[in-house]
């Protein structure tokens, strides 16, 4: 519906002059001037002058006003279905883009380095206590400090790390580029110079200090076949030189001009890709053990293959598919926006986006508003049944963001209703957690209130979403479901209007179909009889089938339009009996009584039709009396000056 589209008025420029008021509702000539643009474009099938379009645009006003009059806005039901709609239309508009594409940038330019790095970390339990949290980064910081001093750092990562891969490694996690690590360490890594040590930082898994030991320009990507042969720990010595001499029958096999499909299919112990002729999915540095990723990126035509690599789970044969280097940033848009949108880093866009609006609303917080509740926590809170009594009462100022302030016990009762087992270790720590969730809720919360005075665009669909529901429930309430229910007024409407469903000329006829056990003869010799109504159907098969227990004979009274069934055009409008037309293994034929005059529809003839008028003359008695009811006046000269 074109008026489910409109706009109240109260969201445009001051500065128009008013083209028309609605009871105590005005409307300038911006409102109704964009509202008539946005349906009324070029390409409109129904294209409507000012003038119009003017008409209905009244007629929806009128209808929103009485909507409003009789309080359907202030429903429950009217309530929850706008408050849904709004937080859908309000998704797009509480994003920081500038953030985003500064990320995508930076994510970006990081694509063109590959980092070789090594680093220590030290663990934190999950939801660590303060005790946990200090107790690891003063160990981390005297790690850091034995390093600097001059200790070898592999040496102290192989005696301190908590990372399970050091005692490999060293603490060496080799080259990796962008998205290959999460983010903070990522971060660290590419602002870290080489030979330089970083400052701890923390993680999800606890606290790090990272060395970068090389940065080299970016390999890109390739893609590669592989056979692989496996030679996993534990394994004989017979048992490995079988498997290194399988090897060499497969490369040898090569050699020979065999295919590297076929011989991937049949020997190599990948299942994953064995499958697939021993391919495998587009990688870049650091998805692959270094061994693997040093050949595979050492192979320079495409086609070409190595000869068996050893790495820690066996033998390789590496078939170079293809390879390619980073693309322009244009290119790999999409795939930025995709890994920022999904990745790690929706945490730390997200701690972005909500101290910009912090700062954006004026963001204070007042010291010492919890200490009640830091007092008043304990052990329960870390089963879920704390109980903040009186505390919910708490006056005393929390927060205040833009111009709302929040007593502490509006965090109380967030704490009551948000507290679940297995959070934490510590009431303290805890508190401290669901405060920083509070916060971050109430900051989008306040910047989610502020949309329609931020965003025009965003104020108007909004309106749009009100008035459609409360124009669809008026509707229903006055027309639609009153059409339907009211029997006795439809029934009404109907004889007044009767005129109005009338059935046309048409021919009245019998459609007789014989089977092949019917006497055809004997039935068409009897067509009087049956004109008559002497004859019907149960009797015309028990006098005229051969077996008189099974139906051979269908009789059809028709009431047909010309055009509506072949035989009986094909009768030209003379009564009498017709020719036999035979389809199906039926010999049917029609007996043609004559023509009936035009007569009215019955009301079940006609219902739908029926409804959709008496709906339409409903609506119409209604807006009669809206108009009654809420004055309107209209600035014609105002209105001549819209141009189609």
């Amino acid at each position: 519906m074109v008026l489910m589209a409109m706009v109240v008025s109260g969201l445009y420029s001051q500065n128009s002059p008013v083209l028309l008021s609605v009871a105590d509702e005005q409307v300038t000539v911006e409102e109704f001037e964009r509202i008539y643009r946005k349906n009324n474009t070029e390409s409109s099938l129904n294209r409507q002058t000012p003038e119009e379009y003017l008409e209905l645009f009244i007629n929806f006003k009128l209808k929103v006003k009485e909507a409003e009059s009789l309080g359907l806005d202030t429903t429950a039901k009217f309530i929850n279905e706008l408050e849904g709609y709004r937080k859908q239309l309000a998704k797009p508009y509480l994003t920081d883009d500038e953030a985003k594409l500064e990320m995508m940038h930076e994510a970006y330019e990081r694509a063109q380095l590959d980092i070789n790095a090594s680093h220590i970390l030290i663990k934190l339990p999950p939801n660590p206590t303060p005790d946990d949290t200090l107790a690891a980064f003063k160990k981390i910081i005297e790690i850091r400090d034995r390093i600097v001093k001059g200790e070898d750092f592999e040496t102290v990562a192989r005696a301190t790390s908590d990372d399970a891969s050091v005692q490999r490694n060293g603490g060496n996690l080799g080259y990796f580029t962008v998205f290959s690590m999460i983010y903070p360490f990522e971060s660290m890594a590419f602002n870290t110079p080489v030979g330089g040590i970083s400052m701890p930082f923390r993680s999800n898994y606890g606290f790090h200090i990272l060395k970068v030991n090389d940065r080299r320009p970016a390999r890109g990507q390739v893609k590669v076949a592989h056979i692989f042969v496996r030679t996993p720990d534990g394994m004989s010595e017979a048992e490995r030189k079988e498997a290194y001499e399988k090897v060499q029958f497969i490369y040898d096999s090569l050699q020979l001009g065999e295919d590297f499909s076929h011989l991937a299919t049949l020997h190599s112990e990948d299942p994953s890709s064995a499958r697939n002729g021993g391919e495998i999915p587009w990688f870049g540095t650091g998805r692959m053990i270094p061994e693997f990723e040093d050949a595979c990126f050492s192979i320079e035509e495409s086609g070409n293959y190595t000869k068996p690599i050893k790495s820690s789970y066996g033998w390789h044969i590496i078939k170079l598919l293809d390879k390619k280097g980073i693309g322009t940033y244009e290119e790999m848009e999409p795939e930025l926006q995709e890994k920022i949108n999904r990745g790690d880093r929706g945490k730390h866009y997200t701690e972005r986006y909500i101290s910009k609006l912090k700062e954006a609303h004026g963001f204070t917080e007042f010291p010492g508003a919890l200490e009640s509740v830091y007092a008043s926590v304990d052990s329960t809170l870390l089963v879920g049944n704390w109980d903040g009594g009186a505390l919910e009462k708490d006056a005393t100022p929390l927060m205040k963001i833009g111009d709302l302030l929040y007593p502490a016990g509006d965090f109380v009762v967030y704490l009551e209703t948000s507290q679940s087992t297995g959070k934490s270790r510590d009431p303290h720590n805890y508190v401290e957690m669901l405060y920083d969730q509070f916060v971050q809720e109430k900051v989008m919360e306040y910047e989610e209130s502020k949309l329609s005075e931020k965003y025009p665009e965003f104020r108007y669909i909004y309106q749009e979403y009100h008035d459609g529901i409360l124009l669809f429930d008026i509707m229903d309430q006055t027309v639609w479901s009153k059409a339907v229910s009211d029997t006795l007024g439809l029934m009404a409407y109907h004889r007044e209007h009767e005129d109005n469903y009338m059935w046309p000329e048409r021919n009245d006829a019998l459609v007789i179909a014989c089977g092949k056990d019917a006497d055809l003869a004997g039935v068409r010799k009897a067509y009087k009889k049956i004109l008559k109504g002497k004859l019907d159907e149960a009797a015309l098969n028990e006098a005229y089938c051969a077996n008189d227990t099974v139906p051979c004979i269908s009789l059809e009274h028709l009431l047909v339009e010309k055009g509506e069934n072949d035989l009986v055009d094909a009768m030209n409008g003379q009564p009498g009996l017709g020719p036999v037309s035979e389809k199906d293994g039926l010999n049917s034929f029609v007996i043609l009584k004559g023509k009936r005059a035009p007569e009215p529809k019955q009301l079940d003839q006609a219902r739908g039709q029926i409804t959709s008028d008496y709906q339409n003359y409903l609506e119409a008695e209604w807006i009669k009396l809206l108009r009654q009811k809420y004055p309107v006046k209209v600035d014609n000269t105002l209105l001549s000056g819209i141009k189609p």
